[in-house]
């Protein structure tokens, strides 16, 4: 039996490597990541077409400016973060840009610290410590934009991730009252 199939770039990393950072998509990513991770929301922006959509892990779908805001508050919490590319899948749009599925080790800090007081440091693969890690996997759809950062931009964020490691640890710590959970 025979399918139709279309050619991809797959990813096998070690976070962001020189062979992951030879596609152009992973090099607009990864510069998009740091400025994400260094909390520039406001230089995020350049990033992301108007009409953007962002999903949430849980379901929840943000279009435009709404999407951009939610995507950001997602992390305001944390006064860290960082992502770490394990695997992914790129293929071609027929426009010139890009869709990824990738999954990635996501590293975060909370408020007050104390991971290592806590004894719960995870170490990124440059032997950086933080309070806790988490998996995730993402679906981005960048189009080409010669406005954007490196000629792309974001027109779909979808984020699929287990924040119960994150959650589990903040309540531990106290940073979100066990009520908060009810809704």
């Amino acid at each position: 039996m025979s399918y139709p199939t279309e050619p991809a770039f797959v990813i096998h990393a070690q976070g962001w490597d020189e062979n992951l950072l030879k596609h152009p998509m992973m090099k607009f990513l990864h510069a998009h990541e740091k400025v994400f991770d260094a909390k520039d929301f406001e230089a995020c922006k350049a990033y992301y077409a108007s009409d953007i959509t962002f999903v949430k892990g849980t379901g929840e779908t943000f279009t435009g400016q709404a999407a951009v805001e939610a995507m950001h508050a997602e992390y305001a919490m944390f006064p860290a973060s960082f992502h770490e590319p394990v695997y992914g899948v790129i293929s071609d749009n027929a426009n010139g840009g890009h869709r990824l599925l990738g999954y990635a080790r996501m590293f975060v800090n909370l408020p007050g610290g104390g991971g290592e007081a806590n004894n719960t440091t995870h170490a990124d693969l440059q032997g950086r410590k933080w309070d806790c890690q988490a998996h995730g996997s993402f679906l981005f759809d960048v189009v080409k934009d010669e406005t954007g950062p490196l000629g792309y931009k974001f027109t779909y964020y979808q984020v699929f991730a287990n924040p119960l490691p994150i959650l589990g640890e903040a309540i531990k710590r106290g940073i979100i009252p066990v009520e908060a959970l009810s809704g």
